[in-house]
């Protein structure tokens, strides 16, 4: 062995020692970020911007876990959840962040499961230290910026066997003899281990790009159980149960594990020199080919405890994110699912210094009011409380008393232009779709209805959504329902309570208060509006005569 091949194998140990002390201060540096992160989010809304590439990625769980029951398109379309989804959303994992959405769709029909869900939540609230302990976890096995683990089992499941695959053991046996060259004959060494560098990466690259989103699986379910390892050994964190399963899931999985650990152990998140490293190592070497290659049967065979494990990350991930959603708000109870309707001082979430109402509903709710007067919103509020409570067992309210119900909304329906349907056709297949699922067999439905049928014309409309309103209230549906048909007041009096919101025209302005009113509403601002906005007056006058011929005789002419 002679001076110059010891002097090049000293640089290139120096290399990798310099490079290995630098990723671990890069990796310390991020940890303790991470820790200051978490110590400043806890029981705050959030306010970061999901990124729209990674929002597709997002409902991944929830699409493949979905029942008949869950939070329909629609309805999450109406509530907006994707707004209240932002503002719970303090996860650090992928896995965290789509059983929060899954959560969130998906609501609980059973006593003992809500509350059962209420002490987990109540238990993070409650215990900080082993809480963060728990997120600085989450942090480390961290997001996927661009597809859900279900794209990457989806990428694999496409591959197809080929066994000149086989042929990348060669790549660190070339490599390996060119460095044995080079304690012989060392100039000649350095030419053939330059050159079979240069011919591995080329191999590696020409070869990596087709099968990247496959070893790209094979890092995701590694971080998972790598996480859930960590996990285990916050053993007051979770239930017996819960353990127990993850046990037993990185068990059957032991095999995967293995043949990923010395692979996958640098840190994926670019700029960390060890990161780069392994980068360059698997460039050269091939490792990571060789391993996924080795890994992949048992990858196809272990999907499904891999959705099991990601599920149950997730879950405990999720409950901590509620418990700081839970924390930021103001005022907040428990629901009591004794049947009863009714509702203290209840609130929408996401509305700040919001205006609270009281009601006490022996049956179904028809509301009246002008525009802008509360009417939508009161119902938003009502569902989304209805939502909060079955899924996490709170109100935003100081009492909310209801019963189970599978939640349906039509209320912020628009044209399907791609589908060539007009708006009352969309409107009526929203209307048929709640009535339908009152047919099947389930717990009561719920439903929160903004302006039936406002896409016809105002006879065939104030017929046909009379008839549809009275028959959701004899299916047994608890209806709250908002119109500005005022002949529905009367029509359906028999079975639904009126309220009303009133706006007040003073000073030539418009004040809401925003307060729910016992009856059907009385005023008709809405033509003096056209005067405070400046209308000529002859036309507000000939309006006000008008509609005042046709309160007292029922027609226009």
């Amino acid at each position: 062995m002679n001076e110059e091949a010891l002097v090049v194998a000293g640089a290139f140990l120096a290399l990798i020692v310099i490079i290995t002390l630098l990723g671990l201060g890069e990796k310390r540096r991020y940890r303790e970020y991470l820790k200051n992160r978490i110590r400043g989010s806890f029981g705050k809304f959030q306010k970061d911007e999901i990124n729209p590439v990674r929002a597709e990625s997002i409902p991944a769980y929830f699409t493949r876990h979905k029942t008949e029951n869950s939070i329909d398109d629609i309805t999450a379309s109406d509530l907006e959840l994707d707004r209240l989804f932002s503002a719970m959303n303090l996860t650090y994992s992928s896995a965290g962040e789509e059983l929060l959405y899954h959560s969130l769709r998906t609501p609980l029909f059973d006593e003992k499961e809500l509350e059962a869900r209420r002490e987990r939540i109540g238990y993070y609230k409650d215990h900080k230290e082993e809480r963060e302990k728990l997120q600085l976890v989450f942090g480390e096995i961290g997001k996927n910026e661009r597809y859900s683990l279900y794209n990457y089992l989806e990428f694999a499941e496409t591959l197809e066997e080929n066994s000149g695959l086989k042929l990348h053991f060669l790549a660190p046996l070339l490599v390996l003899a060119a460095v044995g060259l080079i304690f012989f004959r060392t100039g000649l060494g350095l030419t053939v281990l330059i050159t079979v560098i240069v011919v591995n990466m080329a191999w590696y690259f020409r070869e990596k790009g087709r099968v990247e989103p496959y070893v790209s699986t094979l890092k995701r379910v590694n971080s998972e159980i790598n996480g859930a390892k960590k996990l285990l050994a916050q053993s007051a964190s979770l239930p017996a149960e819960e353990r127990d399963e993850i046990r037993k899931l990185i068990s059957d999985m032991a095999g995967m594990r293995r043949g990923a650990g010395i692979v996958f152990s640098g840190d994926d998140r670019s700029g960390n020199p060890l990161s780069i490293l392994w980068d360059y190592t698997n460039m050269v070497l091939h490792i990571d080919l060789i391993c996924f290659y080795q890994m992949y049967r048992q990858l196809i065979s272990h999907r499904e405890e891999i959705d099991r494990l990601h599920a149950r990350l997730g879950s405990v991930e999720a409950l901590i994110a509620v418990a700081s959603f839970e924390t930021a708000l103001s005022d907040i109870c428990i629901p009591v699912f004794d049947g009863h309707e009714t509702a203290q001082q209840i609130y929408h979430p996401l509305i700040t210094d919001p205006v609270k109402n009281s009601y006490d509903a022996k049956g179904c709710l028809l509301l009246t009011g002008s525009n802008a007067s509360g009417k939508s919103t009161f119902l938003k509020t009502l569902a989304i409380n209805q939502l909060l409570s079955q899924c996490y067992g709170f109100a935003c309210a100081d009492e909310f008393h209801t019963a189970f119900h599978r939640i349906y909304t039509s209320m912020s329906l628009r044209d399907d232009l791609s589908g060539g349907e007009s708006y009352f056709m969309v409107e009526i297949r929203a209307m048929q779709r709640i009535l339908e699922a009152g047919k099947r067999e389930g717990a009561q439905v719920a439903c929160y209805v903004d302006e039936v049928l406002r896409g016809t014309n105002t006879v065939e409309r104030i017929a046909a959504s009379s008839r549809i309103l009275r028959s959701m209230a004899e299916m047994g549906f608890f209806t709250v329902a908002a119109t500005h048909d005022i002949e529905l007041t009367d029509l359906l009096e028999d079975v639904y309570e009126n309220h009303h919101f009133e706006e007040e025209i003073k000073d030539g302005d418009v004040l809401f208060n925003y307060r729910l009113m016992n009856g059907k509403a009385t005023s008709r601002n809405a033509i003096r509006l056209l005067s405070v906005m400046g209308y000529d007056k002859k036309i507000v006058k000939e309006a006000e005569d008008l509609a005042e011929h046709f309160m007292e005789k029922g027609s226009w002419t």
